[in-house]
C-alpha cells in the first residue's frame, strides 16, 4: 500500500510559519494568563472579540476610511512617482535638480512631516491622504529612476537602429524594463503608506482604524483594539501576495527573490 501523500499546499515552506505562529500564540496566551491582568489582550480574547467588533458599523466605517485613503494615495503616488522616476532616469538635468531632494526625503522618517502637514491642511482626512501619497511617491520615484538607468545597452541600440524616438525609448523600452523595480517601489510604498496612515490618524485625531486602536486601548479594550491590528495585518499580507503576482504578470521574465 503506497504511503499517503501530503496535499500539494502542505509544503514545509508554507507549514513553517503556521507552526511558528501557533507556538508564539500559545506562549502569549499562557504568559498573559499567568502573569498579567485580565484586560491585557491574549489570542483567545481576540478571537472572542472578533464577532462583536466586526458586527459594528463603526468597524466597517473605519476600515473603509483608512483602506480607501491608502488605496487612493497609492494610485496617485505611484502614477506621479513613475513619471518623475522615468524623467530622472532618462534626463540627466532633471536628475541633477531632483535626485538629492527626493532621496533625502526618502531617507527621512515621514512621521516627522505629519505636524507640518497638519498645520497646512488641518486635523482632517486630507492630512492622511497627503502623507500616504508622499510615502508612496518617494520609493516609486527612486526605484523607477534606478530601473530606467539599468537598461541593457543592447535594447537601446536596437531601438535606435529602428528609429525609436525619445517617447519610444521612455515608454517602449525604459518603462517595461523597469517594471520589476517599479512594482518593488509600489510594494514598499504600500507598507510605508499603511504605517504612516495609522500614525496620522493617531496624531491628528482623524477617524479611522488607527484612531480606533488608540481609543479602544485607552478604554482597556485591548482585545477589540487588536482585532483592528489583525485586519491591517491581513490587508498588508494580501497586498504583498498581490504585488508578487502582479510583478509576475507584468514582467514574467523577471526571476528576482521573493
Amino acid at each position: 500500500m503506497s504511503a499517503m501523500r501530503r496535499p500539494r499546499w502542505a509544503t514545509r515552506e508554507r507549514l513553517a510559519p503556521v507552526v511558528a505562529g501557533l507556538v508564539l500564540m500559545a506562549i502569549w496566551e499562557i504568559w498573559v494568563r499567568a502573569t498579567l491582568p485580565d484586560f491585557v489582550a491574549r489570542p483567545s480574547g481576540i478571537v472572542m472579540a472578533i464577532p462583536s467588533t466586526v458586527a459594528s458599523l463603526e468597524f466597517w466605517f473605519d476600515v473603509a476610511a483608512t483602506l480607501g485613503s491608502i488605496l487612493e494615495g497609492v494610485i496617485i503616488g505611484s502614477a506621479v512617482g513613475v513619471l518623475i522616476g522615468v524623467a530622472m532616469g532618462r534626463v540627466r538635468e532633471i536628475d541633477w535638480f531632483l535626485s538629492t531632494y527626493i532621496r533625502a526625503l526618502y531617507a527621512l522618517p515621514l512621521v516627522a512631516l505629519v505636524p507640518i502637514v497638519i498645520l497646512w491642511v488641518g486635523y482632517q482626512p486630507a492630512a492622511r491622504l497627503i502623507i500616504v501619497i508622499i510615502s508612496v511617491f518617494l520609493p516609486v520615484a527612486v526605484t523607477t529612476a534606478d530601473g530606467t538607468r539599468a537598461i541593457n545597452k543592447d535594447y537601446l541600440d536596437v531601438g535606435m537602429m529602428f528609429g525609436a524616438r525619445t517617447r519610444d525609448v521612455w515608454f517602449g523600452i525604459a518603462l517595461p524594463s523597469a517594471m520589476p523595480f517599479i512594482v518593488a517601489g509600489i510594494e514598499l510604498g504600500f507598507a510605508r503608506g499603511i504605517t504612516n496612515a495609522i500614525a496620522v490618524e493617531v496624531l491628528a485625531s482623524v477617524k479611522g482604524m488607527g484612531m480606533s486602536v488608540f481609543t479602544k486601548s485607552n478604554e482597556l479594550n485591548e482585545n477589540a483594539s487588536l482585532v483592528y491590528v489583525v485586519c491591517l495585518a491581513i490587508f498588508a499580507v494580501g497586498v504583498r501576495a498581490g504585488m508578487i503576482r502582479f510583478r509576475h504578470w507584468l514582467a514574467p521574465w523577471y526571476r528576482g527573490s521573493h
